[in-house]
């Protein structure tokens, strides 16, 4: 229902415009299509203006408005200058369709696939994945092929990367649920995506996961070489440079035979004949480091070999051998044997021991004796060859075994008195050859007393 009313004064002057009105109205409650207004001028008239301006002039005036909606108007202002004195007479028209459209919704298939997985991951970990395929159409899906193609650092457990499944149909809010389980082999982020086609239909899901791995490492430092009567210090330091937390760490260091645990550091405590240490949780990047003091029985070389366990099955290992030597020490005396003080032309005699008071040989044992100017050599005995420089007597090198002594004898004539010193140099192989053990020895050498000398006793003796 679209009426047009038009509207212009009833009279004007000669040679006055004249304005007219025209109103396009829909009165229904359903939208008139393709409405358009014609206006053919009047044979005593032209045009001089119009708002809207016409979609055309020729041979009329003719508006298009298109779709005009319920109870909606439309106005247009129309000017024309009469041509000659007679009435003028202006017709407007218009003309619309009316119709309707009716929608039928075809029902067509459609489908929603949802993929489950873990985010984080463990290097070998076993990871559960869940594929959910849902019919949200309206009709059934037949033939629905389901296939995940996995990254490089997941397998399933014949080793393969593509993977299918098939469902034969799915009924209107039918749901399948597919559930299958990888093996992380390989550290970093992996994505997969799960793909569900039916015909022509084509859904798409992905589910990533970042594998990390923990790593353990020990190692040991320790003294290549200690003295046997020396404790030798040990420290022991686990760490993860891996990506994940090492969990239950354990570190265990057997004691080797014939030591002895003087302490452990941190809390390491001595069960049987090994020292264990609980770490507990090692952070990715962390480290712990704990000490050990051993000491031996003897000289020999120790071996010691330390282990670390975590959780997952995981080890490591570290070994130290530290060489213990014994340590020689030496006692050495010079007895003069009753000759001090040494009347001039008498022989004296030195009595030199040395006695090996430590726990290994000592090799390359050389005496050296050193008579004073005022005593000539005369002979010497030993349980080594000697050679004699002027004052000076050396015997050749020997090893006396730990515990075990020996003794060489040096005697010289007195020949002027003199408060004579009698030097004793020994060398050996563990020893500063610049820094030699000296001993020395003081006697008196006094002259034949004069005819009819009387000695006076000492006060407390008897005459």
């Amino acid at each position: 229902m679209v009426s047009i009313k038009v509207r212009a004064p009833a009279c004007v002057a000669q040679g006055q415009p004249v304005t007219y009105k025209i109103c396009v109205e829909n009165h229904a409650r359903a939208p008139a299509h393709h409405v358009t207004v014609r206006n053919p001028l009047p044979t005593n008239a032209r045009f001089v203006r119009a708002t809207p301006e016409p979609s055309a002039r020729d041979p009329e005036l003719v508006w298009h408005f298109g779709t005009l909606e319920p109870c909606a108007c439309r106005e247009i202002t129309l000017v024309l200058e009469p041509t000659g004195s007679g009435d003028v007479r202006n017709c407007a028209r218009v003309q619309f369709e009316h119709g309707q459209c009716v929608t039928t919704r075809i029902a067509r298939p459609t489908i929603r696939v949802r993929k489950c997985g873990p985010s984080q991951a463990i290097l070998y970990d076993a990871l559960t994945y869940q594929i959910e395929v849902t019919n949200t159409g309206a009709s059934p899906i037949k033939d629905i092929v389901v296939t995940d193609t996995l990254p490089e650092g997941l397998q399933d457990k014949d080793g393969r990367l593509h993977l299918r499944w098939t469902i034969d149909s799915l009924a209107p809010g039918q749901c399948r649920c597919i559930e299958y389980q990888v093996l992380a082999v390989k550290v970093g982020r992996h994505c997969n995506r799960a793909e569900v086609r039916a015909g022509d239909l084509l859904e798409r899901a992905e589910c990533c996961v970042t594998v990390t791995e923990p790593k353990l490492e020990l190692k040991k430092t320790g003294p290549a070489y200690c003295y046997s009567n020396q404790a030798a210090l040990y420290r022991l330091t686990v760490s993860n440079p891996g990506t994940a937390a090492l969990t239950n760490v354990v570190v265990s260091d057997p004691l080797p035979p014939k030591t002895t645990l003087v302490r452990a550091s941190h809390g390491g405590q001595l069960q049987g004949d090994q020292v264990r240490w609980k770490i507990g949780t090692l952070a990715a990047g962390a480290s712990r480091t704990v000490e050990l003091l051993l000491k031996p029985e003897g000289a020999g070389k120790v071996c010691n070999r330390a282990t670390a366990t975590a959780d997952r099955g995981l080890t490591a290992s570290s070994e130290v051998c530290t060489e213990f030597a014994g340590t020689a020490a030496f006692l050495l005396q010079i007895d003069d044997t009753g000759s001090d003080p040494l009347e001039v032309g008498a022989e004296g005699r030195y009595v030199i021991t040395v006695r090996n008071t430590g726990h290994e040989p000592a090799a390359g044992v050389q005496i050296t004796a050193i008579l004073p100017e005022q005593m000539p050599f005369t002979a010497a005995k030993g349980p080594t060859q000697f050679v004699q420089q002027g004052q000076r007597v050396i015997f050749e090198p020997m090893t006396i075994a730990a515990g075990s002594q020996a003794t060489f004898e040096v005697r010289g004539k007195a020949v002027k008195p003199a408060d004579a010193r009698f030097r004793v140099e020994l060398r050996a192989a563990q020893l500063d050859p610049e820094r030699p053990v000296i001993s020395e020895e003081s006697t008196t050498i006094y002259a034949d007393l004069p005819p009819n000398t009387r000695l006076q006793p000492p006060q407390d003796l008897p005459p």
